[in-house]
């Protein structure tokens, strides 16, 4: 502070953290009640003030993983064993793949009777609302009695705040420019006509864009959508509080730099002890001095002025 006193911020300044991933999604916040999974909540003391956070980790949600999961589920939904329909590819757009790719994670399920590696055919059919669909099929959203959950059985409390949203999640959304606190009818709405695009009209209106990013752009907003959503429970009104950024005052952010930072120690748990500034008290009487101070300096400037140039008639 201005007194040389260290000060926190008020809990509700604190600023939650939304990170997606390759092969996991966090989600971290400081929330209104006390946390009722122990497992979910972390201790954090920072600049000698306690703070009782909510963070959890869902290992094989982030985007590469889950689009993934995404083509492993149409394909044992498929009619045809060696032909998948996706609706979250542009309609017109087509590739070949392989069942020994495709099931190459252990975050993806494997049928129970694999076959041996063929050859698949991925044709886009640009279906916005298969695609949420089929997206939603990837979670768990119910949740138990009494309890409130994100998705898949995991504790949250109620998102409270505003949150940063970086990573994969700031990149799906600026590639339509929908970071600049577009409300969220009108994300819909541009990620919908994206969608329904065909895969001609994305290759001219993105030329330079890489062919796989493009392909996936439909499948990773929509799905950054239902994470966001039906997963993190945000709505129209706290959707708002959503802040889609790359950095934070001209630095990189993601998980990666706060472990560093907290593992090296660069950011002090306690209070320093010696601060450079003053008390209170010595700052008001510092104050009052330099006043004075510049009251007389103007006073003898004023005389001597005068001194130096008498009225004009003692002159002559």
């Amino acid at each position: 502070s201005f007194t040389g006193e260290w000060t926190h911020p008020p809990a509700e300044d604190v600023v939650g953290a939304l990170d997606l991933g390759g092969a996991s999604a966090q989600i971290t916040f400081l929330p209104g009640t006390t946390t009722g999974d122990s497992s979910t909540r972390a201790l954090l003391r920072l600049y000698g003030t306690n703070y009782s956070i909510y963070t959890h980790s869902y290992l094989c949600y982030g985007q590469n993983q889950a689009l993934k999961m995404l083509m492993a589920s149409l394909h044992q939904d498929s009619s045809s064993p060696q032909q998948i329909s996706h609706p979250c590819y542009p309609n017109g757009y087509k590739e070949n793949v392989t069942t020994t790719n495709l099931y190459d994670s252990p975050c993806v399920r494997a049928p129970s009777a694999p076959s041996p590696a063929q050859v698949l055919m991925v044709t886009g059919t640009g279906d916005p609302t298969a695609c949420s669909a089929a997206i939603q099929q990837l979670f768990n959203f119910s949740c138990g009695a009494n309890r409130t959950c994100g998705f898949n059985g995991v504790y949250q409390p109620p998102v409270r705040g505003q949150f940063f949203a970086f990573s994969a999640l700031y990149h799906n959304l600026h590639l339509l420019n929908l970071t600049g606190g577009q409300s969220l009818s009108s994300v819909n709405a541009t990620i919908w006509q994206f969608c329904t695009s065909s895969w001609e009209k994305v290759q001219e209106k993105f030329p330079t864009m890489n062919s796989t990013h493009l392909r996936d752009a439909c499948a990773a907003s929509s799905y950054a959508l239902v994470l966001l959503l039906q997963g993190y429970k945000f709505n129209h009104t706290t959707w708002l509080n959503i802040h889609f950024v790359r950095q934070v005052a001209n630095v990189d952010v993601g998980w990666t730099l706060g472990y560093m930072l907290d593992l090296t120690n660069m950011i002090p748990s306690e209070t320093p002890q010696r601060v450079v500034g003053l008390q209170r008290s010595n700052w008001i009487a510092a104050t009052v001095l330099l006043a004075v101070m510049l009251i007389l300096i103007f006073f003898l400037l004023t005389v001597t002025c005068c001194q130096k140039n008498p009225p004009g008639y003692e002159s002559l």
